[in-house]
């Protein structure tokens, strides 16, 4: 990987923690970085979705880049990415055709994604978080497209939980 785009990432997750620590509005951090997940990865679109516990809903709590039909679709299997996130586990969909976690290939076609990178995140003991990627073709990310997702979704918890704790204060 070259410098220029090692250069971007750097100044990238600057400008996010500087929204953090300036006490930016969270829906405008979270924001950020979908759209920066989504710009720096050359993907389609992306979101992070936040699970609270006592509750089965993968809130949408930010997207860009994806349709209104797309997020309420159900194109991935909830019940299975529920199990992931709260083990911690990294989902890679690589071929939403051949997938059987995918369970509405007509809304993925539809919106002309093929592939998903999700990052689970635990914010606090009783809320997880996932920042998911989706790509218009098939997708093998390097090892420094994931580091960067990391962060941005580390960041995301972060915000969240930044702005938990300004709110009870």
């Amino acid at each position: 990987m070259d410098f220029s785009v090692m250069d971007s990432y750097f100044y990238a997750l600057v400008r996010v923690l500087d929204a953090i620590y300036q006490d930016e509005a969270l829906e405008d951090i979270l924001y950020f970085i979908v759209t920066l997940a989504t710009e720096l990865t050359g993907a389609k679109g992306s979101t992070i979705r936040v699970l609270e516990q006592g509750t089965f809903d993968l809130k949408v709590v930010s997207s860009y880049g994806l349709s209104e039909d797309y997020l309420n679709s159900g194109a991935i299997d909830y019940g299975k990415s529920i199990a992931e996130i709260i083990q911690g586990d990294i989902i890679i969909i690589n071929d939403f055709e051949s997938d059987p976690r995918v369970q509405n290939i007509t809304a993925a076609r539809k919106e002309g994604v093929q592939s998903v990178i999700g990052i689970p995140f635990t914010v606090n003991e009783t809320t997880y978080s996932i920042l998911r990627v989706y790509f218009s073709k098939t997708k093998v990310p390097v090892q420094e497209e994931m580091e960067l997702l990391g962060a941005l979704g580390k960041l995301s918890c972060m915000a969240i939980e930044h702005t938990a704790v300004n709110n009870i204060a």
